[in-house]
This record gives structure tokens, sequence and C-alpha cells, in this order.
């Protein structure tokens, strides 16, 4: 299976008048501005395509960072859609403290970048598949060099980065902790298992999961808007509990 700059652009603009079609017939304006979002990641990696490989070229390197980016802020993304399954009082309530820590954790993902003194970078830990293979980095978006690759079907991302785990984990907090936090549950498996697992089991690069997830989730949203399965993502309850105070 290969990918290519104009499957991605077909798969941008498909993400693009689907946003359109959907919200002309009145569908959930969350939905469709997460699919608008995750379509412009999808139209960045068709411009990719046509630079790809030549990291000395400052196109490459503009396109890679503002990659790492958008993904800085997909956790808006990610829980406005999770916060469209659970109550709407509750939602209300606690959208402006999401929102806020979704901010925070957008600035310690972009603080990843800045070289500070105390921290190693990503390229400090690497390991090998096999003897003589290239170097395989245990973080996505991960190099020596800010650069946009081949993978191996798609794009892989490479940018020097602070190896702090607990940095590079402030999206993972935010786009998957939080949502199980304020029960969000059904929502966050059908992510879990259509974007990063599907993702996991189709490459083997951690720089080219980023990517390919990134491609995954207009499929994701796709669903969610057109099919019943958003039927079943609903919760009325906390965990078979009533929702605590702070949520009410």
């Amino acid at each position: 299976m290969c990918w290519s700059g104009e499957a991605s652009a077909a798969l941008a603009l498909t993400g693009f008048a689907s946003t359109a079609f959907f919200y002309r017939r009145g569908e959930s304006q969350v939905l469709c501005l997460a699919l608008a979002y995750f379509s412009l990641m999808e139209l960045l990696q068709a411009y990719t395509y046509s630079v790809i490989d030549q990291c000395l070229n400052p196109n490459n390197q503009i396109a890679t960072f503002l990659g790492y980016m958008h993904i800085a802020f997909q956790p808006f993304f990610v829980n406005a859609v999770s916060m469209h399954f659970i109550p709407e009082p509750s939602r209300k309530r606690i959208a402006p403290f999401v929102y806020i820590l979704c901010f925070a954790a957008a600035t310690v993902f972009m603080m990843r970048i800045y070289p500070f003194q105390w921290s190693s970078f990503c390229f400090d830990h690497y390991y090998q598949f096999l003897p003589g293979t290239q170097l395989k980095f245990l973080m996505p978006f991960c190099g020596t060099e800010i650069c946009s690759t081949s993978g191996q079907w798609h794009i892989a991302w490479a940018i020097p980065a602070s190896g702090s785990i607990q940095m590079a984990n402030s999206y993972v907090y935010a786009a998957f902790l939080m949502p199980l936090l304020y029960g969000s549950w059904k929502l966050v498996l059908y992510h879990f298992t259509t974007g990063p697992l599907l993702a996991y089991l189709t490459t083997n690069d951690m720089n080219e999961w980023a990517a390919v997830w990134c491609l995954y989730s207009i499929g994701l949203l796709l669903l969610l808007i057109k099919t019943p399965i958003r039927h079943y993502l609903y919760v009325t309850n906390w965990y078979g509990c009533r929702y605590p105070q702070f949520f009410k």
C-alpha cells in the first residue's frame, strides 16, 4: 500500500466538501468543524508530498513545522467532539475548564521543540528492528533535523524535540485522559480504536504513525456524522452514576 499527494488532496477535498454538505444539512457544528480541521491537515500533507525527502528545502521544513503545530492544537477539537456526547448541562459547565487545559497541553507540546539546556533530545532514545536498518525512534515526530520523509506508505515527520515523556504525553493527557475524566468513554474507545491503534497496526515507524493517524481521523469523523454509529456514543451518566456536582 502506498499513499500519494494526489490521494491526500482527494481526501482533503472530500473532507471539505463533506463539511459543507453536512453543515448545510444542519448537522452538529462541532463535528463539522472538527472534520474541516483534520481535512486541513490532509491538505497540508498533500502539499508536503511535493517537497518530501528534500530536507534542506525550506518549504519542506515549514510544512513539517506546520504539521507539528496542527497536532499541538488537535486536543481542542478532540475534546469538542468528546463533549458533544455527554449531557448538555455538563458540557456547558466544564467546557471553559476543558479548553483551558487544552491550551496548557498545546503550550507544553510546543515547548518540546525549544532547545532547553536542561532537556535531552528525543533522538537520544532510539532502537533498531534489525542490524543495518534505519534508526527507529521511541516517540512520534522525532529526528535529528526537521524534515518530512517517505515512510513505509505515508509521510514520516521528524523534528528535533525534547525527549521528555511528560511533555510528549501532554497530547495524550488532553485528548484521551481528560475525556475519560468527564465520562465520554465511548468516544475515547472509538477514537483510540480507529485512530492510534489502527495507525499502529498499519506502520511500524513512529514518525509515520502520527501522519497515518491524522489520515484515519477524517474517516473516523465521516463515520460519526454520516452513520448511526454516533447514536451509540452518547452517555447519559458518569460511569453508571449521576454526574458529580462539579459537572452539573
